[in-house]
C-alpha cells in the first residue's frame, strides 16, 4: 500500500473510532488513538518502556516511534509470533514470550534508569490470554514496588482502572482502586486518572 493509501486508511480508520466513540457518549473505554496520546504525553524521555499485553502490536507501534527501548511480553503463543514478524525490522522493540508471573521479576532485575510501564496485559475475551486470575496486576505492581530503588524516574501506566471494582462479578480478580492508589502513594509517585489509565508518575 502506498504512503498517501496508507494515510488515507488510517484517517478513515481513526474518524470510524470517534464517530462509535460519539454514539456510545465518550463513555469508556477510549478510542485507542486517544490512549496512545496518554502514552505519549506521560513518556520519559530516553526511558525503557515495557508493555505488558502485545495483542496485535498496536500500542507496541506507537511507543516504538518514541521509546529507545520497547520491552513487550505476550504470554499467547499465536500472538508472540506474530509480533515477532512484525517487528523484525524494528530493533527498539524487544517481544518477549511469558506471562508477567514469569517474566517480569527477572525482566525488572536487569533493568536500570528511568522507566515507563504500560499494564494492559489482562483476560479481555475473545482468543486473549486467560490464566487463573484474569489479571496480573497486583503481582506486576508488587514487582515494580521491590525494583524502586534501582530504578531512575518511573511512569506506570495501568489500562481500564473502571474494571477495578472487585465488587462487581465481571471483575472480581481485579484489586479495588483504592489499593491501587495506596500502592503509588507507597511508591512516591503521583497519580491521576485520563481516559480510562490510572497514571502515576515520579514527581
Amino acid at each position: 500500500m502506498s504512503g498517501a493509501l496508507n494515510d488515507f486508511a488510517r484517517s478513515f480508520r481513526i474518524r470510524k473510532m470517534f464517530r462509535d466513540w460519539h454514539k456510545r457518549g465518550y463513555d469508556a473505554p477510549s478510542p485507542a488513538v486517544v490512549k496512545h496520546a496518554v502514552l505519549r504525553r506521560h513518556n520519559i524521555d530516553g526511558a525503557t518502556w515495557i508493555e505488558t499485553g502485545t495483542a496485535k502490536g498496536d500500542s507496541t507501534a506507537v511507543i516504538a516511534e518514541f521509546a529507545p527501548r520497547v520491552v513487550t511480553i505476550e504470554p499467547q503463543a499465536d500472538f508472540h509470533k506474530a509480533a515477532q514478524e512484525r517487528f523484525r525490522d524494528t530493533p527498539v522493540v524487544d517481544a518477549r514470550h511469558g506471562t508477567s508471573e514469569t517474566v517480569f521479576p527477572e525482566l525488572l532485575a536487569e533493568l536500570q534508569g528511568d522507566v515507563c510501564f504500560w499494564l494492559d496485559g489482562h483476560y479481555s475475551g475473545s482468543i486473549t490470554f486467560q490464566a487463573e486470575s484474569d489479571t496480573p496486576i497486583v503481582l506486576e505492581m508488587q514487582t515494580i514496588e521491590a525494583h524502586m530503588p534501582h530504578l531512575g524516574r518511573v511512569a506506570v501506566l495501568i489500562d481500564d482502572i473502571r474494571c477495578f471494582d472487585p465488587s462487581l462479578p465481571d471483575y472480581k480478580d481485579y484489586p479495588p482502586l483504592d489499593d491501587v492508589v495506596d500502592w503509588a502513594r507507597r511508591c512516591g509517585l503521583k497519580w491521576s486518572i485520563e481516559q480510562d489509565i490510572f497514571v502515576a508518575v515520579s514527581p
